[in-house]
Formats: structure tokens, C-alpha cells, sequence
């Protein structure tokens, strides 16, 4: 039996070691000494055979528990609801579902970068030091987009189907990009180069997303701005009715900010709040209707006298009065009700009455509640003066009306046409400006004070065009020199889109006072703005 065995072994290392043809004697001596010669060799190799098959039965044992972890690890990412819906309901109430789903897949992300505080559960995965960076990103990506969508603001946005804001468009559609990688952050496999593969393409979703969500976050951000000076202006306007207490510091503060924007030459951005309004949304303090639509068009007003103070003489060593004036000069129409100001139809003899002793009573609130400024209330009285003497309330015609007064009823006309109103849409730029200088001509406003309109140009920093040759873009700056005929109609437009609507990669700027041909068509209105730009640029819808 051992002679079999070893006959067997040592047939086996003949062949790998000896010659084919080796023949093994046939005596008993001598298949003795051939044993006793090959015998270690064949002790050896058994043992290293037995050694083979245990470290062989190890590994298999080692891949079944690795099969284990990466199958029960699937089926908890798998049996996980997804962090975000395709899109995002109107409903505010619809927002709690977002959160809390967000909520797990942030908890799960915490566990995968080591956080504390996270319940026991199967072994997670191990991740390359690449993969857990990104992961963290994710989680901080997706703790902004639930800051976002629970803010205040953009749940009022959302939820006013009837007016709605290409924001809450390019949000969800920033959803559905976080949702794709988010979706690809739960199928991280457990090979470590399997895992640095799959997270180029996290990468660059996660750069997309971050983008975006800056993109979204300053535009948010503007129109909390925007909301916050209606608000201020309508505590004031607030205070002034009712006879609170009330700081003139507060009117010179909002005063002063809006001459610095005209200093660095910011772009005005022209606020608006319906007449009916009483909060910018649900949660924030509430005014009597209309005081946050009257502080809307102050501010206007404000904002475009900041711009042409500079210009006038008898005015510009003294800009911070001029535009303290502008932003008062609505405060008496807080007596008008709401219904009045939003009708649509030809007013009532008593309700044109009414509008028209707005100006007195704003002049008489300034002397009650800012007796220091007692000499800029006739100005407001004036300011719907009209230079033919048509105007109210004393028919003042010429120059019999005050400087300011007259400089602000320019303001004002500009500012209301450039503002949507209960029975129109708000002008262009150009069609606004048009209308207040031939207002001029036919003798109904001040001439020399309607000419400095031409300094915000037909087509103001911010308008977004269309070009003579089809492109789109918007008006990045104007020159500064009013003499020239050609300025006004010919400033620097970084083009947005080509000729077919295809949105370029970057803006491609051009001054158009430097070329020959083409020009500026129109500007573009609302409906095409949000059509063509609303998907990358939201703020200019």
C-alpha cells in the first residue's frame, strides 16, 4: 500500500523532474534506496498540498462573507426611499416629504463619512479616501438644497401658481440633477477602482449641482433683499398713519444705500408688490393693504433720483435730501384703499378726489413726523404738479413749482411706467423713457429734469435684448457720455444666446459704439425672456 502511494507520488515528480524516458530499476534493493531518496521530497510536497488545500478553503470562506456584506449592503440602499421627488410640489405642506427624505439619505451619508450618533447596522463598505470626500460633498450639497427649499421665500414662490417664477423652474430642475447623483452616491461598489471610476462621474455631477444651486441661492437672495426694502419702507410708511413712533435714521439709512448702488453704477432693479399685498409671505410682518405696494414705487422713485441727483446743480451737493424726499413721497396714499389703487376701470369722481389729496397729506405726515426736513414737503406736495399746469394739487405751472419737486415728478412718471400696474404690463426700458420725454415735449414735465434720463440710456444695465441679427443678450454697461446721440442705443451687451435661441457656453461681450452694423431690435419681453434664458439664467426673467 505504501509502495502504491509512493510509486504514485514519485511518478509524479519523475515527470515534472526527470526526462520522459526514466525508467525506475526493478530489485527490491534498489526500489529501497530509491524510496528512501525520494521519500522528503514526497513529505514535502504533501504537506505543502494540505497547506494549498486549507488556505484555498480560507479564501472561499473569505469571499462568501465579502459577497454577504457588499449583497446586505445593496439591499439597505436599494430598500431606502430616494432623497428627492422628480419634481417639486407646490404644496407647501408637500415640502415636509422632500425634508424628510432628505433627511434619511443624509443620515446614510453620515454614516458612510463617519459620523457620529448613527444607529448600528451591517458593516458599510470600505471607501477610497477620494470617494468619502466626495460623499461629504454630497451630504453638504444636500443639506444646502433642503436650506432652499424650506426657505420662506421660495415656498411662497412656488406655491403662487398664478404667477409664476422661473426660480421654482430652474430649482426643480436642480432637484432632479442632485436626485441623479445622489442616486449614483448610493451605488458606490466596494472595489477600490471601481470606486475611483465612479467617482469622475460624481464628480462632475456634484459640480453641476454646486453650480447651480449658487446660481439659485443668489438669485433667492436678491429677491429677499428686494422684499426687505419694501418692508422697510412700508414700517415707515406704517408708523407715519398711525402715528407711532418712527426714526427719520431709518428713511436715511435706505437713502444713503441706494445713492452707494448709484455710485458704483449697480444696475436698478425695480421692485413691485400688488396693491392687495400685505406680506411677502407666509410668516413675515404684515402691513394694511396698500403700504407695501406704495413702498415698492418709492423706492423705484428713489432709485432713479440716486441716479440723476449728480447731474442737477442746484441738488447734487445735497443728494441724501433728494432721495429721502423720493422715498417719502407716497406716504399720504395710505389712506387710499387698496380696492382703489388695484381698479382697473375709470375711477369714481370721489376716488380721483381721493388719489389726488394724496400729495397734501404725504406733505402734512412729513412736517407732523420729520419736522427736521420740514422744506422737502413742499417738493412732495409737487410732485405731481405738470409744467402746463394741468397737474395737482395747486396747478402749478413753470417753474412756479419747486426744483425738486419737479425733478421728482420725472422720477416718478419713469418709475411707475417701468412697473407693472393693475391695468398693464410695465414697460421697456426704451418705451419708458420714450413716453416721460415726449411727456416733456408736449410741456407736461420739466424738460431739462426729463433729459437726464438719457443718463440711464434707452436700454439700462440689466435689460435683456435682442439684437438686430437675432442674438440675445444683456446690456452690461453704458458708455458715460450723454452728448453723443449714438450712446443712449449703444452699449455693451454681453450676448447670451446665438441667432437659433442656442445659449452659448460663456457670454461673448460686444461694444456696439464700436461697430458699424447692427444694432439693438428690442427688448425682450417677459414670456421669451423666461422661454429662452430661464433654464441657466432665472434672475433675468
Amino acid at each position: 500500500m505504501v509502495s502504491d502511494r509512493v510509486g504514485i507520488s514519485l511518478s509524479g515528480v519523475a515527470f515534472m523532474a526527470t526526462p520522459s524516458h526514466t525508467s525506475f530499476p526493478s530489485s527490491p534493493a534498489k526500489s529501497t534506496q530509491v524510496a528512501q531518496l525520494f521519500l522528503p521530497m514526497f513529505l514535502m510536497g504533501e504537506r505543502f498540498a494540505t497547506a494549498e488545500r486549507k488556505r484555498g478553503a480560507a479564501t472561499m470562506s473569505d469571499s462568501r462573507g465579502l459577497l454577504d456584506r457588499i449583497t446586505a449592503f445593496r439591499q439597505r440602499l436599494e430598500s431606502a426611499p430616494y432623497m428627492i421627488p422628480d419634481l417639486i410640489p407646490a404644496d407647501p405642506g408637500a415640502d415636509r416629504t422632500i425634508i424628510n427624505e432628505s433627511e434619511a439619505f443624509r443620515v446614510r451619508l453620515q454614516q458612510i463619512v463617519g459620523a457620529p450618533n448613527v444607529a448600528e447596522g451591517p458593516p458599510a463598505p470600505q471607501f477610497t479616501d477620494r470617494a468619502r470626500r466626495l460623499l461629504a460633498a454630497a451630504k453638504s450639497l444636500l443639506d444646502r438644497q433642503r436650506a432652499f427649499t424650506s426657505d420662506p421665500l421660495y415656498a411662497a414662490l412656488a406655491a403662487d401658481a398664478a404667477n409664476p417664477d422661473p426660480l421654482v423652474a430652474y430649482h426643480s430642475e436642480t432637484v432632479a440633477v442632485t436626485e441623479s447623483a445622489l442616486r449614483l452616491a448610493q451605488s458606490f461598489p466596494d472595489s477600490p477602482s471601481l470606486q475611483l471610476k465612479q467617482c469622475t462621474g460624481l464628480d462632475g455631477l456634484l459640480g453641476v449641482v454646486q453650480e447651480r444651486l449658487a446660481v439659485q441661492e443668489r438669485a433667492l437672495a436678491r429677491r429677499k433683499y428686494d422684499a426687505e426694502r419694501i418692508d422697510r419702507l412700508a414700517a415707515v410708511y406704517t408708523a407715519m398713519a398711525t402715528g407711532a413712533p418712527v426714526s427719520l435714521q431709518a428713511v436715511a439709512a435706505q437713502a444713503e444705500e441706494l445713492l452707494e448702488e448709484a455710485r458704483k453704477s449697480m444696475p436698478m432693479r425695480f421692485v413691485y408688490a400688488p396693491a392687495d399685498s400685505v406680506a411677502a409671505h407666509h410668516g413675515a410682518v404684515a402691513f394694511p393693504a396698500p403700504v407695501r405696494f406704495l413702498a415698492a414705487h418709492a423706492v423705484n422713485v428713489a432709485q432713479v433720483v440716486a441716479r440723476l441727483v449728480p447731474a442737477d446743480p442746484e441738488w447734487a451737493a445735497r443728494p441724501l435730501l433728494a432721495v429721502v424726499a423720493a422715498l417719502l413721497v407716497d406716504c399720504g396714499m395710505t389712506t387710499v384703499p387698496a380696492a382703489v389703487i388695484a381698479k382697473t376701470g375709470p375711477l369714481l369722481p370721489e376716488e380721483r378726489r381721493l388719489i389726488d389729496t394724496h400729495t397734501q397729506m404725504s406733505a402734512e405726515m412729513i412736517l407732523r413726523c420729520f419736522p427736521e426736513i420740514a422744506p422737502l414737503a413742499a417738493a412732495v406736495a409737487a410732485h405731481h404738479e405738470r409744467s402746463d399746469g394741468t397737474g395737482y394739487p395747486n396747478g402749478l405751472k413753470g417753474t412756479t413749482a419747486p426744483s425738486l419737486g419737479r425733478l421728482l415728478a420725472v422720477a416718478d412718471v419713469y418709475a411707475a411706467l417701468s412697473s407693472p400696474r393693475s391695468h398693464r404690463i410695465a414697460r421697456d426700458g426704451r418705451a419708458a423713457l420714450t413716453e416721460t420725454l415726449l411727456m416733456a415735449e408736449h410741456g407736461q414735465l420739466d424738460r431739462t429734469y426729463a433729459g437726464l434720463l438719457i443718463r440711464l440710456s434707452f436700454y439700462p444695465v440689466g435689460t435683456v435684448i435682442e439684437m438686430t441679427d437675432g442674438r440675445v443678450g444683456v446690456v452690461a454697461a453704458n458708455h458715460p457720455n450723454p452728448a453723443d446721440p449714438r450712446t443712449p442705443g449703444r452699449p455693451v451687451i454681453a450676448v447670451l444666446a446665438d441667432a437659433h435661441g442656442v445659449l452659448l457656453p460663456h457670454p461673448e461681450h460686444i461694444d456696439l459704439a464700436t461697430v458699424d452694423r447692427g444694432g439693438i431690435l428690442r427688448a425682450l419681453p417677459q414670456d421669451r425672456r423666461r422661454q429662452l434664458l430661464g433654464a441657466r439664467y432665472p434672475d433675468l426673467c
